[in-house]
């Protein structure tokens, strides 16, 4: 037997007694134990429980601030494929200036590149150091392109008369027209085989205003005589503008002719309408841009398409590549000496 005493600290209260016999002695302490053991494993697990706890709640905002950052990511992609998309725009216009002009089209430092080559894909495969590269090689374009664009206001700057005598716009209204014969090679809707088209012809109404591509002095207006040139002669009423002595543009199948031979005219002005004159299934303009840059003295037909700035055609690119790559103009007429202005019909 245990006997333990309880003595108050007042005498005048009687002292109290407690017996524990050995079984309850020994269930007490085990019970203690049992205590004790929960509370020592409590204490000891309490450090994996934080952690997990912890490393549960940091995981959590982890995915969190992952998928915020790929929202972000995703919107940069949009604006970075945007303005990508822009840049070649921009790209290819500059490009197209430097041909116009006839500047090296090396014009500036490394000369012209794509804007972007680097990861493609949306933000879902897309890594961060990808971006960053994507972005890196965006800034390098942009700043090549400004350079660019920097040389060329100067050259406009220093070369502002040759400028002005360059055809450099669409010689209809652009919502008034459909291309109908590109440049090149076709299949001719008269004799139904392969011929060179040395020009466009531009689809629209009849009485739609056509417009000079730059300044000049008209060298020839109204309808070339059958005697002297059966081809030419099919063009119908025709309008021929000398430019500077550098280019030559000719306006064909006309309706109404509203300019004279030897009148000075700036670009932009009305000097015909659309018309079906000639040799012509439909109401429509033929229009042939001519240069002597190539061959000095012989005015050779260029694809217009590349001469006009006013006006994003399909496939620029591929136009631009196949203009410096593949020279088609083999066979084609000469123009007589009245469209130079040496001789007036």
């Amino acid at each position: 037997m245990i006997e333990i005493q309880i003595v108050p600290s007042d005498i005048r209260r009687r002292v109290r007694y407690v017996f524990f016999d050995r079984r309850r002695v020994v269930v007490g302490l085990v019970a203690l134990c049992i205590v004790l053991a929960g509370l020592l494993g409590s204490m000891a697990a309490a450090p994996t429980v934080i952690r997990r706890v912890y490393k549960d709640n940091f995981l959590k905002s982890m995915r969190d601030e992952r998928d915020i950052q790929r929202g972000r990511l995703q919107e940069n992609v949009v604006q970075m494929t945007s303005l990508e998309r822009s840049l070649e725009e921009q790209r290819i216009r500059v490009e197209k200036l430097v041909t116009v002009y006839g500047l090296d089209r090396n014009l500036g430092v490394g000369g012209f590149s794509l804007p972007i080559q680097g990861a493609k894909g949306d933000a879902s495969d897309l890594h961060i150091d990808d971006a960053h590269l994507r972005e890196l090689a965006l800034r390098n374009a942009m700043r090549r392109l400004q350079d660019q664009l920097d040389l060329l206001g100067r050259y406009e700057t220093a070369n502002s008369d040759l400028v002005r005598h360059t055809p450099s716009i669409l010689p209809l209204p652009s919502d008034q027209f459909v291309l109908t014969s590109p440049f090149g090679l076709r299949i001719s809707p008269f004799t139904r085989a392969s011929d060179f088209h040395k020009g466009l012809d531009l689809c629209a109404p009849t009485g739609t205003p056509i417009y000079a591509a730059a300044d000049g002095v008209v060298s020839f207006a109204g309808r070339y005589p059958l005697r002297e040139s059966v081809a030419w002669w099919r063009f119908g009423n025709v309008v021929v503008v000398n430019h500077s002595d550098r280019f030559i543009t000719i306006y064909g199948h006309c309706d109404t002719v509203k300019v004279s031979a030897g009148q000075k005219i700036k670009q932009g002005e009305v000097i015909a309408t659309v018309g079906s004159t000639g040799w012509s299934t439909n109401s429509h303009l033929h229009y042939e841009v001519r240069s002597d840059l190539e061959q000095p003295g012989t005015y050779i037909p260029i694809d217009p398409r590349i001469y006009i700035l006013n006006y994003q055609w399909n496939n620029e690119a591929s136009l631009l590549m196949k203009s410096r790559t593949s020279k088609d103009y083999k066979d084609f007429d000469p123009l007589p000496s009245a469209f130079l202005g040496r001789r007036r019909v």
